[in-house]
């Protein structure tokens, strides 16, 4: 049986799905057995003249998973709101057993999975019923946080720890995305440090879109990331 982690934002548009390309790329090249999983899209984009993942679309491309794409997103939703609103909207049911037996499927046939959420950790997957972390206990994986480095940072990424560990939920590590090393986003990695007690944390700077852009963003896992860390938070 394989094992997972939830790369969980504190926010959207955070960077989850340039983190989830990160880690399952360097222990795809570092030779490990691993795939991606989206269990719920919103905001897909449609290609060919059908609606897909975006964020799927995107990780198999720089990680190169040649696994279906089926098997990579339960759920995909075109409108871009919260699952929840987007299942209602769509008429479309998230059968929340669907997307464990999805995650299981996979964990027995990889090494190692990793998650993407949508969005932060009380977003609703099903309205006043089932939650984000309500799916990551039910995966029984441990969390990956990724978060901003700019002003304001260090508010969110602890409130979402706090919450995390409420819940009986392990955070085995931090990112902290689009790092530019200004003063003040280097002083907000020691205090988020210091206040959290995460050994684990990893900054990721931002790469610009245009010319080589995959193979930009593949030097910046190289340089910043580590396929042994990656492997010690999903033991």
């Amino acid at each position: 049986m394989g094992k997972g982690i939830f790369v969980l934002g504190t926010d959207t548009e955070v960077g989850k799905t340039f983190v989830s390309a990160g880690a399952t790329y360097m222990l795809n090249k570092d030779g490990h057995r691993v795939c991606f999983f989206k269990p719920v899209q919103s905001g897909g984009i449609y290609e060919n003249g059908a609606l897909g993942s975006g964020d799927v679309q995107f990780v198999r491309k720089v990680a190169q998973i040649e696994e279906s794409y089926e098997r990579m997103n339960t759920y995909c939703f075109e409108a871009s709101v919260s699952p929840h609103l987007a299942s209602e909207i769509e008429k479309k049911e998230i059968e929340t057993e669907k997307l464990i037996h999805h995650y299981q499927n996979l964990v027995e046939k990889y090494d190692y999975v990793v998650v993407e959420g949508a969005g932060g950790v009380v977003v609703p997957i099903k309205r006043n019923e089932y939650y984000i972390h309500h799916l990551i206990k039910d995966l029984r994986i441990p969390v990956l946080l990724v978060t901003r480095a700019n002003v304001g940072t260090i508010n969110h990424t602890m409130l979402t720890l706090e919450f995390l560990k409420s819940k009986g939920i392990e955070i085995k590590g931090i990112v902290v995305n689009a790092y530019q090393g200004t003063f003040y986003e280097e002083d907000n990695v020691k205090v988020i440090s210091a206040m959290s007690g995460i050994e684990k944390i990893f900054t990721l700077g931002k790469v610009e879109q245009g010319e080589g852009f995959i193979e930009r963003i593949k030097a910046e896992y190289r340089n910043k990331l580590d396929a042994e860390d990656i492997l010690a938070m999903m033991r």
